[in-house]
């Protein structure tokens, strides 16, 4: 085996990645002990290997057979460990070898473009919001579940929507957002279909979906 440059490859080659490095065959099907050991991964009982797949990963036995794709890619991550770390993405299942995970990783491993934000969700405090520099903590008790969500949310002023980034505002932000009249209040229509009244610097966070109306001084919304 060896590795392979370039971008092309003959009927019958097989390229893979292992770690992001390129390596090829001509065997279409190799045990994980063999991939893990022909790639420098030496005890292969020493080291975990997970095989990417569509938005999700999955751990490969040692005497398990990998049915390498001739045209499709075949990545692998490879890692000395002698466990396997479990979390979800988008609500798909995946396994990793190492007790923590990149933000760039799980982009990668999820397709999940710039455009989107990555959230580890929590279940007694606020969800964390995860930049580039972060890393999750795959090792503590329990399954973490992140998850992807649109950088800009859709919100409806009047029953008309507009596109705002996802965050906190004040009430006088708000209405900056909209065409609302002089001297108008801005009202929030409730899960209840109840209209409040927001109070002047009044922090709201904005979700997905939420309709605001405006307000006359002591008249009724519009």
């Amino acid at each position: 085996m060896s590795n392979h440059e370039g971008s092309g490859h003959p009927h019958g080659t097989y390229i893979f990645t292992v770690n992001g490095i390129r390596h090829s065959t001509n065997d279409p099907i190799l045990p994980g002990r063999q991939l893990l050991s022909s790639t420098g991964f030496d005890p292969a009982d020493e080291h975990v290997l997970i095989q990417r797949l569509a938005h999700e990963t999955r751990s490969i036995g040692l005497d398990e057979d990998v049915h390498l794709r001739e045209l499709e890619a075949n990545v692998f991550d490879a890692s000395r460990s002698d466990r396997i770390f479990r979390f979800t993405l988008n609500e798909r299942g995946c396994e990793w070898g190492v007790a923590t995970i990149g933000e760039p990783q799980l982009r990668e491993i999820g397709a999940i473009n710039e455009s989107e934000l990555l959230f580890l969700d929590r279940t007694d405090e606020a969800d964390k919001e995860l930049g580039p520099d972060d890393k999750v903590n795959l090792a503590e008790r329990g399954t973490e579940h992140i998850r992807s969500e649109k950088r800009l949310i859709t919100v409806y002023f009047k029953n008309n929507p507009y596109e705002l980034p996802r965050g906190v505002y004040t009430t006088e932000q708000l209405m900056a957002k909209f065409p609302i009249e002089s001297g108008y209040l801005l009202n929030l229509k409730t899960e209840d279909g109840e209209l409040v009244t927001l109070k002047p610097n009044e922090r709201i966070r904005i979700k997905n979906g939420m309709h605001f109306f405006s307000q006359a001084p002591g008249g009724s919304s519009s």
